[in-house]
């Protein structure tokens, strides 16, 4: 009995912890809270790691493994914002949930509070009663539900109420409608144009009286993140923003609502930050940051290369065009950045011509996941889209325009149109939002490498590796050349295997990516919220995960306790075949536990490689711990070095406990400028 405990306690300190929810979601600026941390892993001595000015003070719980407290106290000024919570243990650190910092007193919803009873606000004859203060209750949507709420108002009184979710890392797509005494709708806000698929409405009652507020998801869906906070009062907001974004390292002015602001990005290295109207309530709006010169339309003359011109399609049916002065054979890449900050509503169409009103070259006008028509009323898009061009022959001159797909204009479709000459580019994901890598052992990191004219290989390299910490992998072989094909999205796979002696506090990792000449930095994603429904493809804009491109470029990292059992991996031997290359891979599990059970069987992935299998997987007779497979190519897969990625599932106390190995570089030869044999004898090769 006792060593079960023990074991027991093990799998607690060793699972790194996870949050689910936070209690409450948000508060008022410059008071002090309790906030109670729900998830896994927690364990005694977790730390919170914020942006908050404030100190956290553990305070005690009677369920450490699952709940933590900690009363939040300000240390400074708090700005009405969202902020990053995470948590911090001896056993790693855990995803990031997100904090919102209002103005106005918080309520909760009675049905949301600990242990009440479901369904007590559901109806308009069940509506929980408001003060008429302004006031940020927060509440949840469990499934398909209908929350209503209950407010006095006055004839002529102006109203603003606001849906925080998206914006603050909830799932839910939020509707707000007002009734009156008569159950009569006299307003509805679904996606508002400045604050994406949250909802704003802002009315006027028409007389003295009651009116309810209805709450519900769009899609009536389930999420784990399914809070939301309504904000109520009368009060100013950011209903509109221009530019959209700015240069990094400089001071921008911009206008929100008609009101003029200055953005200081002098010393932001992230590629978005946050503005707001001075004073106001309501949250800040996005604001990209750029690295190339830029413009605000009108532009005279030619426009100068490479640059990132600011503009707006004010009007319905607008169409802006600009015109470049060219020579043949060169290469150009166009980029519009608009639908993507959440700020504008164009669904934009690039489109080149030459002198003679030819068209030479779109983008944007892609078959979409729904008609044209539908563009108008739905968020569906294949994304802001990007165009790469070479000059043809006898061109010298040509004019790029930019509208909507739709034709709508007006004050929310506005853009970013980035303009360079180049024949090639790479863009970078980190697609681990954080890594804990257990002591002794290994975890597995993937970055999302989008090709865009370079087709070459590829190597992907840590950044700021701490002491102690080993990587592997990170190679992408050249693809096959197609003159058809542009553009291509590839997965990269590193290890990161941690010395047992390794100390790492406060670590962030960045990963260079190399092809050619080209070089660039992959951008960290922050956190991952997921969206149920989405789907890989035809993903609409309500069914995207949420990330936090404004948090960094990196990934931060920690170690985890050490895994019951290592994996590791080793090439046998690689013979020619007829068809193509046969690898034989040994694998073998290490543990000081004599008693600790392996798997008969791994799992294999070889990323890339196409015509790839994973056969043959033997265990060894005279050592259960170890065992072969074979990995097998075709004649159609290209050369190259390649990643084979190993993970084990073994079992600790009833406990599944996955175990990664480092990453073993395979590598496919080129071919044999003439095939003098049918059938290839067993020749060993490198």
């Amino acid at each position: 009995m006792r060593m079960l405990l023990l074991l027991a306690g093990w799998v607690a300190l060793a699972a790194p912890p996870n949050l689910v929810e936070l209690q409450p979601r948000g508060a008022q600026k410059g008071r002090p809270f309790t906030l109670t941390l729900i998830g896994t892993g927690l364990g005694e001595g977790a730390s919170i790691v914020s942006s908050l000015p404030a100190t956290f003070t553990a305070l005690g719980n009677e369920h450490p493994a699952t709940q933590a407290s900690f009363l939040v106290e300000p240390t400074g000024d708090w700005a009405v914002g969202v902020y990053p919570i995470r948590v911090r243990g001896a056993n790693g650190i855990s995803n990031i949930l997100l904090f919102s910092v209002g103005v106005f007193p918080e309520v909760t919803e009675e049905e949301s509070r600990p242990g009440a009873l479901p369904h007590q606000n559901d109806s308009i004859e069940k509506a929980q009663s408001l003060p008429t203060t302004p006031l940020t209750l927060n509440g949840r949507l469990i499934g398909a539900e209908r929350d209503f709420y209950r407010i006095q108002g006055k004839a002529n009184e102006r109203r603003v109420f606001e849906i925080e979710a998206r914006r603050v890392g909830s799932a839910i797509d939020p509707v707000i409608q007002v009734y009156d005494a008569a159950g009569k709708r006299i307003g509805r806000s679904e996606d508002d144009p400045a604050i994406g698929l949250d909802a704003r409405l802002d009315l006027t009652f028409p007389k003295d009286g009651f009116y309810y507020v209805e709450v519900f998801d769009a899609r009536f869906s389930s999420q784990q993140q399914d809070f939301y906070r309504l904000k109520t009062g009368a009060y100013s907001y950011a209903s509109e923003i221009y530019p959209l974004g700015g240069r990094r390292g400089e001071n921008v002015e911009l206008t929100i609502s008609n009101v003029k602001v200055n953005a200081d990005l002098s010393k932001l290295q992230t590629r978005q930050t946050f503005v707001n109207l001075p004073d106001s309530p309501a949250l800040p709006l996005p604001f990209a940051i750029g690295d190339l010169p830029e413009l605000m339309e009108p532009v005279s003359g030619n426009l100068p290369l490479p640059v990132t011109v600011n503009g707006r399609l004010a009007q319905a049916g607008e169409v802006d065009r600009y015109e470049l002065s060219v020579k043949p054979g060169e290469d150009l890449i166009f980029e519009l950045q608009a639908r993507e900050l959440g700020t504008s509503k164009l669904t934009g169409l690039l489109t080149v011509y030459d002198p003679a009103g030819k068209k030479l070259a779109s983008a944007g006008d892609g078959p979409l996941p729904v008609d044209v028509a539908a563009v108008q009323v739905s968020s569906r898009t294949l994304g802001d889209p990007f165009l790469m061009l070479q000059v043809p022959e006898g061109v010298t001159k040509i004019t790029l325009t930019v509208e909507d797909l739709a034709s709508r204009g007006g004050p929310h479709y506005g853009y970013r149109l980035h303009a360079r000459r180049a024949a090639q580019e790479l863009k970078a994901t980190i697609l681990n939002p954080f890594v804990n890598i257990p002591r002794g052992g290994t975890a597995m990191v993937a970055v999302d490498i989008e090709r865009r004219g370079y087709m070459g290989p590829l190597t992907v390299t840590p950044i700021g590796l701490p002491n102690g910490v080993h990587f592997s992998g990170g190679l992408i072989p050249a693809e096959m050349p197609d003159p058809l094909v542009k553009t291509m999205n590839r997965r990269a796979v590193l290890s990161l295997t941690a010395s047992p002696e390794t100390q790492l506090e406060g670590t962030e990792i960045g990963f260079l990516v190399k092809g050619g000449a080209l070089e660039t930095k992959a951008a960290g994603l922050a956190y991952t919220i997921g969206v149920s429904g989405a789907t890989a493809q035809g993903v609409v804009d309500r069914q995207r995960a949420l990330v936090g491109p404004w948090l960094g470029y990196q990934m931060p990292a920690a170690l985890t306790t050490p895994t019951p059992a290592t994996l590791e991996l080793s090439l046998l031997k690689s013979e020619k075949k007829e068809t193509g290359y046969e690898y034989r891979v040994r694998w073998n599990f290490k543990s000081d536990n004599t008693m600790q059970a392996v798997p008969p069987t791994i799992g294999v992935d070889v990323p890339n490689l196409a015509a790839v299998r994973i056969i043959e997987m033997e265990v060894d007779r005279a050592n259960p711990r170890t065992g072969t497979f074979l990995v097998t190519t075709a004649k159609s897969s290209l050369p190259g070095p390649y990643a084979v990625v190993a993970t084990g599932r073994v079992m600790l106390a009833g406990t599944p406990i996955d175990v990664v190995a480092p990453i073993l570089r395979l590598d496919v030869p080129e071919p044999e400028a003439q095939e003098t044999q049918t059938n290839a004898s067993n020749t060993t090769v490198r």
